[in-house]
């Protein structure tokens, strides 16, 4: 049993590495005291400015739904207003920026979500 683990889960790191797929564990340790998920809705922990109030609500929704804590990882400007406390013109633009650099995805419906690329912008990480 050992051996076959010891064998696979290298296998199943690099295949993450290849897809760009996030380390959810890894990710759930770094959203501690910056954001909270009760009862289906988020919480934004701190005055920070308004892209990175974005990021942590998209990053706390794709955590909530891999861990079954929150029903939807990609979410519409009008619910990411009202999550992070700003006015939905506001977020609405800062997600314009976002997108253009890559920071967040916009689905079709105009709903958003996290890309890995946005763990450079929150903490500093290369990927």
């Amino acid at each position: 049993m050992n051996k076959y683990f010891s064998e696979t889960y290298p296998s199943i790191e690099a295949v993450k590495k290849l897809t760009g797929a996030i380390d959810v564990s890894d990710l759930v340790e770094k959203l501690k005291g910056l954001v909270e998920i009760r009862e289906g809705k988020i919480s934004i922990l701190g005055e920070m400015d308004a892209k990175r109030k974005i990021i942590l609500c998209l990053a706390a929704a794709h955590v909530g739904k891999a861990l079954s804590l929150f029903d939807k990882d990609r979410l519409p400007p009008k619910e990411i207003a009202a999550y992070t406390s700003l006015d939905e013109r506001v977020t609405r633009a800062r997600l314009s920026e976002l997108r253009k650099a890559g920071l967040v995805i916009k689905y079709a419906e105009g709903l958003y979500g996290f890309t890995p690329k946005s763990l450079d912008e929150l903490f500093g990480e290369k990927r």
